[in-house]
């Protein structure tokens, strides 16, 4: 059976029971019922995590449960009403079953209104969600990129962690979309922007709007309204008057449905035959000629010109908007008062569009807002309504973080409630595009970097890497063209932090953290050295450079003696180069500053380091002690949070060394998933070589190899040095079991290399534990003599006492 039709039979056992526990043994005979492998468990497994990119999938004591999937998300613009016309086009793209169908022609035609029409048709058909990405390809400023575009629709389809480039988020895509009705409306496309964009495979559907000829694609080409369509339109707006005063209409206004909807809105209160005289007239404003139709224009000036002078101001303002849409509170930024009353009377008028609780402006009304003049000072003001409120955000979601200091800010910028996590990600969320998209577009100015610096966390928390690579790249350009110093070396730190959170792009991070430190130790800026010094340290601890991260972490003590991150930090990489004492020491001490700062992050993170130390110490009971405040303040932490700060891999730890092999391996396996879902490579790692300790010790050995192997892969992908230590001594340990005494002496020697190369003193007690009893195993008194006295050394400098009693029994 391929992998597919097991997929499937995996997804149709656990739908067949929706909300209970499916028995593995059921699940296995689901899947495997004339061939079960030999490791029925870890391939079930490794199954189950193929099928969470699509699917919720939850591991319960005696099986796994599949949680019910929600409709899926619904991002359409809302339906026009009062649509009218386009009765053959809309049968002939509802008999169409291309996969990808293009709707092309000139501006302001109703490519749009047309697309969003026929995606309301078809929505019943695509329940797994109907996404929605407007490119702005023909809007001023930039549009939006290929990779801006597929990481909204990835987050939109639930991916927790989006790759960076094209080929990886196609094959995320490919994943989530694995067997799913989706529906794509890509809106205001070109060539360029769509071919990057695709495939995007069946039974998934994609409709694209362009004023582009596109005849690659099965497409629609629109043309102006015929005159029954545009008086159908008139009749539906209610439009009275002769015949002749309504085909002039018609004529001034080129058959064009925008214009006419903006006519028609323009006449609710006006007597139509002075209305076009008014059209025909010459005292309109010129700013702008769409296509070569003055007519048009002039539309648009007796619509805009017949609004109170605070709605005309405006929408002369909205031209610095510089996204996709906006909300009451960017309006207001603009306008210097309630912008509510004022927003009503241009959708009123047709003049802005409003979708739920945002707003936007077509294309053709965008390009005309900006020939009305716009306001250099508007834009100003509109950042920093975007850096008032992302530093407020970030002051929720992220207290911990050094940021920039800003400026003294405009008191009457509005200013949004958001001391909760729920309030500050929702408005962080609904801005973010716009956000990104106002610092790429700033210039050299210091709200460009500010912007980019204070929205280092959400990023890094929410993994929103596509946005923060585009947003800190501009950042970096701008502090360069502004020859600000200290911008260049935190924007470098951003870069650094970015590649890091990645996974796997460590010498990337290193290297931007090495240009950042060179700038800041010769301007000696000391607020913003502490925190790179520790973001340096972190990297090389994990590139196993340990001497090096205990210098820089020592040098940011220093700086900044009472900083909880340095003191973890710092206490972390004592925990594998010891002495445990030096790490408890500092790990106790930062627990006792976020406890009085009240910092939920760092008390969760430095209790379960005390943990972990005190393991390591042999102090078992001590350790439960603090596992269980640890769970207590993850019980009450956000769900999100304990996402980014898993424990339960201590758990499975304490659990097998008291022997409870059973609940060892169902915390272990829990772990795993967690730090699976997490997409976090370093935890994964972590997650499977306890996994295979727990194997091994309920003499199940071929679990425990595969387990060992995961860990070894993972680790080595993301340059996890700790982890590939580990990974090697478990995986000897699994051949020794298995009486391979061979390929257990080659990966124990292994091991003891990679420990002595990054100086990982603590773990390469356990590998020298190991290496003793194999040389024991292979008659080798000597060698096992000289392995075991090593590691007892180790275990004297160190005062690990972990491995201690195996390297006596040795």
């Amino acid at each position: 059976m391929a992998e597919a039709s097991r997929l499937r039979a995996l997804l149709e056992a656990l739908a067949a029971r929706p909300g209970e526990p499916v028995p593995f043994d059921d699940l296995t005979a689901a899947v495997w019922p004339a061939d079960p492998p030999g490791n029925p468990r870890a391939a079930l497994r490794n199954l189950v995590q193929r099928l969470r990119r699509t699917e919720q999938v939850v591991t319960e004591p005696l099986g796994y449960r599949l949680v019910r999937r929600p409709p899926g998300p619904s991002q359409l613009p809302a339906d026009l009403p009062d649509f009218v016309g386009r009765t053959r086009e809309l049968r002939q793209a509802l008999d169409s079953t291309a996969n990808v169908l293009a709707i092309t022609g000139p501006p302001g035609v109703g490519k749009t209104s047309f697309a969003v029409h026929l995606a309301h048709h078809l929505r019943a058909g695509f329940p797994d969600g109907q996404l929605h990405v407007n490119l702005r390809a023909f809007a001023p400023g930039e549009p939006v990129r290929p990779e801006q575009a597929l990481a909204r629709f990835l987050r939109a389809l639930g991916a927790e962690q989006v790759p960076v480039d094209l080929a990886a988020q196609h094959e995320l895509l490919a994943g989530l979309l694995h067997d799913r009705r989706v529906l794509f409306v890509i809106d205001n496309a070109t060539r360029d922007l769509l071919g990057p964009l695709l495939p995007i495979a069946e039974p998934a559907r994609v409709l694209v709007t362009s004023r582009e000829n596109l005849p690659e694609h099965e497409q629609i080409r629109l043309g102006v309204f015929d005159e029954d369509e545009a008086h159908a339109l008139l009749d539906n707006m209610r439009i009275e008057g002769g015949e002749r005063d309504r085909a002039e209409l018609i004529r001034l206004c080129a058959n064009l449905p925008l214009a006419l909807r903006i006519a028609g809105a323009n006449l609710a209160d006006r007597y139509l035959p002075e209305y076009v005289d008014e059209l025909r007239g010459d005292d309109r404003l010129d700013a702008l000629q769409i296509e070569g139709d003055a007519a048009v224009n002039a539309t648009f000036d007796l619509s805009y010109r017949a609004q109170p002078v605070v709605a005309q101001r405006l929408f002369q303002l909205l031209a610095v908007i510089p996204g996709q849409d906006f909300g009451v509170g960017a309006a207001t930024a603009l306008l210097r008062q309630g912008a509510a009353e004022a927003l009503g009377q241009l959708v009123e008028a047709n003049l802005v569009q409003r979708s739920h609780d945002r707003y936007s402006l077509h294309d053709l009304l965008r390009i005309y807002a900006v020939h009305l003049g716009t306001d250099e000072s508007a834009r100003t003001r509109l950042l920093d309504y975007y850096l008032v409120n992302a530093e407020e955000a970030a002051r929720t979601l992220n207290k911990e973080f050094f940021r920039l200091p800003l400026p003294p800010l405009p008191e009457d910028l509005p200013r949004h409630d958001l001391t909760t996590e729920a309030a500050a990600v929702a408005w962080l969320d609904a801005e973010r595009a716009n956000i990104v998209a106002a610092v790429e577009q700033a210039g050299p100015v210091p709200v460009t970097w500010l912007l980019a610096d204070m929205l280092r966390g959400h990023f890094h928390f929410q993994a929103h890497h596509v946005e923060w690579f585009a947003a800190v790249r501009a950042g970096l350009r701008a502090a360069q063209q502004a020859g600000d110093e200290i911008a260049k070396a935190v924007m470098h730190g951003s870069l650094g932090l970015a590649h890091w959170s990645i996974g796997g792009q460590l010498t990337d991070a290193v290297e931007h953290y090495g240009k950042a430190l060179a700038i800041l130790r010769e301007h000696r800026d000391e607020r913003v050295l502490a925190s790179l010094l520790i973001n340096t340290g972190i990297v090389n601890w994990e590139l196993g450079r340990l001497r090096v991260a205990a210098d820089v972490l020592a040098e940011a003590l220093e700086i900044s003696p009472d900083n909880p991150a340095v003191l973890f930090n710092l206490g972390g990489v004592h925990l594998d180069l010891g002495p445990l004492s030096t790490s408890i020491t500092h790990v106790t001490r930062a627990l006792e500053i976020a406890e009085a700062r009240d910092l939920l992050v760092g008390r969760i993170l430095a209790s379960n380091a005390i943990v972990e130390v005190l393991q390591l110490c042999g102090e078992h009971d001590r350790a439960e002690e603090f596992l269980a405040k640890a769970d207590a303040l993850r019980a009450a932490a956000p769900e999100g949070l304990v996402r980014r700060v898993p424990g339960l891999d201590s758990h499975a730890q304490l659990a097998l060394v008291r022997g409870r092999l059973d609940d060892a391996l169902v915390t272990a396996t829990k772990a795993l998933e967690l730090a699976q879902e997490a997409h976090s490579a370093k935890d994964e790692g972590d997650g499977y070589d306890t996994l295979g300790e727990v194997h091994r010790a309920r003499g199940e050995v071929d679990q425990a190899m595969h387990a060992h192997n995961e860990a070894l892969a993972m680790s080595l992908k993301s340059g996890y040095l700790r982890g590939e230590v580990n990974a090697l001594a478990g995986l000897a340990a699994d051949h020794l079991a298995a009486g391979e005494l061979t390929e257990a002496l080659k990966l124990a020697l292994q091991g003891r290399e990679r420990a002595r190369a990054g100086e990982m003193r603590v773990r390469g007690i356990r590998v020298l534990a190991v290496l003793a009893r194999v040389y024991r195993e292979l008659g080798d008194d000597r060698a096992a003599d000289e392995a075991k006295q090593s590691g007892l050394v180790l275990v004297a400098e160190t005062g690990c006492r972990f491995w201690e009693e195996e390297l006596h029994r040795a």
